[in-house]
């Protein structure tokens, strides 16, 4: 979505839409993230399901930095329950969505979640956390936000990272956090212990590369919705740049390995991450 019609929806039409507020639902689902692992594909695409529908534009981190707006302004970002009923009697379900990969960030996230709708369901994408940190890396060199090499930025970080007593992921939205973001363990353990296992479906971003289509039945198998062909399944925001330094890979791989192995441990499943 454009930055006009992100200022149209936030600004001023979310001013008529937040006095129509209780009359609007509430996201059955949230998609999390994690950053720069596909969730700007999913948030596009999964509404071509007869019986999904999205939040006018994504990225509005109501449940961690928008929650003092109230329910009313969240809810103006939704359809209306009238709107939802005619989805339902027609194909029988109508769920609606949010995605804002900030939620995985912040340990208060996941209790405001929980305040509010204690049986969300959420969707998380992960991706091998190093490809994940230089995917990033790389889209802020495109944005002229980071002036450092690669290897000098993941240096500066985990020194820093080394200094501080447990890691925080309060994020610091001036800091890069190329490294922090790729640490799964530590931001998805809140959301392990307010929601129950079957609540939260984690998906891999390297096979949704390859295999798209299983991974879209496999999030409407989550979703216990029927299976759909998405005619549009392009990848969006696909990167493409040099290949990461192997020396500069390796330190990566020896560093997340401790890191990867308490993330398996906590959603009882192991991915193929390769260094």
């Amino acid at each position: 979505m454009s930055i006009y019609s992100i200022i149209y929806h936030q600004f001023f039409k979310r001013h008529y839409f937040a006095l129509t507020g209780p009359a609007r639902v509430l996201p059955d689902f949230l998609i999390i993230g994690a950053k720069r692992c596909g969730t700007t594909s999913l948030f596009t695409h999964l509404p071509e399901h007869p019986s999904i529908t999205s939040s006018h534009h994504d990225n509005m981190g109501f449940f961690n930095d928008n929650f003092n707006l109230g329910i009313n302004w969240y809810r103006s970002f939704f359809i209306k329950k009238s709107h939802k009923k005619k989805i339902e009697n027609k194909y029988g379900k109508c769920l609606s969505f949010d995605t804002t990969t900030t939620y995985m960030e912040s340990k208060t996230t996941a209790q405001n979640v929980k305040k509010v709708k204690p049986d969300m369901k959420i969707i998380v994408m992960v991706r091998n956390p190093i490809d994940r940190a230089y995917s990033q890396y790389q889209r802020t060199i495109k944005d002229n936000i980071e002036s450092r090499k690669f290897e000098d930025s993941i240096d500066d970080e985990i020194k820093k990272i080394d200094n501080e007593k447990e890691i925080s992921f309060k994020i610091n939205r001036n800091e890069s956090n190329y490294i922090k973001k790729g640490i799964y363990y530590e931001q998805l353990k809140p959301w392990f212990e307010l929601f129950p296992r079957e609540n939260i479906g984690i998906f891999s971003t390297e096979e949704f590369k390859t295999n798209s289509e299983k991974i879209y039945n496999n999030i409407f198998d989550f979703l216990n919705l029927p299976h759909f062909t998405i005619k549009n399944n392009t990848i969006m925001e696909k990167g493409n740049y040099s290949s990461m330094n192997k020396e500069v890979r390796d330190k990566l791989a020896n560093y997340y390995k401790d890191h990867n192995e308490k993330f398996f441990n906590l959603i009882g499943k192991t991915f193929q991450w390769t260094d």
